[in-house]
């Protein structure tokens, strides 16, 4: 069995992102390990940062991520 991918999605009104669990949504925070899917089936480990606006951090790059997308995520 292999582990399930979550949503992650940004909340205007708490200005954080906020995994979708277990029919909740839970605020993500700076400093927090990811797994971001980017294309196809796997997946990049990523560190979740808030500048001016949020980002993730990965060995290779930096990228911001855009409020009106919707991510998957293995946490």
């Amino acid at each position: 069995m292999t582990d399930p991918w979550f949503l992650m999605t940004y909340d205007r009104d708490a200005e954080c992102w906020m995994v979708h669990l277990d029919g909740g949504r839970y605020p993500m925070h700076c400093g927090e390990w990811l797994e971001i899917r980017i294309a196809g089936d796997g997946g990049i480990a990523c560190r979740l940062e808030l500048d001016r606006d949020w980002y993730v951090i990965t060995n290779e790059a930096r990228f911001y991520l855009r409020k009106k997308d919707t991510y998957q995520i293995h946490i």
